[in-house]
């Protein structure tokens, strides 16, 4: 009986909005460390118990970007990698690691390793091209294989900025994760999306 109504009380924190933790802040584009070690991070006040580091990178026309962040978690997000793959000098990769509780952060750096241990090849594929220079669409140079949870196919023509801070004109196709339209360019913790012209989700084509 006392575990339930135990469990009754921190429902209605959560529900109420009084369930809170603190956590580590810090969103560096451009870089993948936070802050020197000696130097104490910012902190956030956050509704639930969960705090999240997001890393990001990002490969556009043979350079690289790298953006870290962290802040309060959104569950939906938590141990997910949002990714966009093409065979045409375009990729992009977030991870979000979660923790529970006051600080929960605080160790979860810059993931080196960006979704590897989701990235397996699947059984789908999509039309691939990319323009850097233009948001007009751009006409697939072939098909490139979908990864882990890719399983749908993007289309994309935007004005950008990247961490970088110059904004780009960009035509993409190719693979996203599952869902990855709803996200939006808002998923890449160190991008701005200044004038979208589309942005279209079809589902991947099984690979023959």
């Amino acid at each position: 009986m006392n575990k339930i109504f135990i469990l009754l009380i921190l429902s209605c924190l959560v529900i109420t909005g009084q369930l809170t933790s603190s956590c580590n802040r810090c969103w560096n584009i451009g870089s993948t460390e936070c802050c020197d070690k000696d130097e104490l991070q910012d902190k956030l006040q956050c509704d639930g118990s969960g705090c999240m580091t997001s890393s990001e990178h990002c490969h556009i026309s043979n350079v690289d970007y790298y953006t870290i962040q962290k802040g309060c978690s959104y569950p939906q997000l938590c141990d997910v990698c949002f990714s966009v793959t093409t065979n045409d000098n375009f990729l992009i990769r977030v991870s979000n690691k979660c923790g529970e509780g006051d600080d929960s952060n605080a160790e979860l750096n810059y993931d080196t390793n960006i979704c590897d241990l989701q990235l397996k090849p699947n059984e789908y594929q999509c039309p691939s091209c990319f323009i850097d220079g233009s948001t007009d669409v751009c006409l697939s140079t072939g098909f490139v294989d979908c990864l882990g949870f890719e399983t749908e196919c993007v289309d994309y023509g935007a004005r950008v900025v990247l961490s970088d801070g110059i904004a780009r004109d960009v035509s993409v196709k190719g693979c996203i994760t599952k869902g990855g339209c709803a996200y939006g360019f808002a998923a890449i913790p160190g991008g701005k999306e200044v004038d979208r012209k589309r942005l279209v989700c079809t589902p991947a084509l099984p690979k023959i």
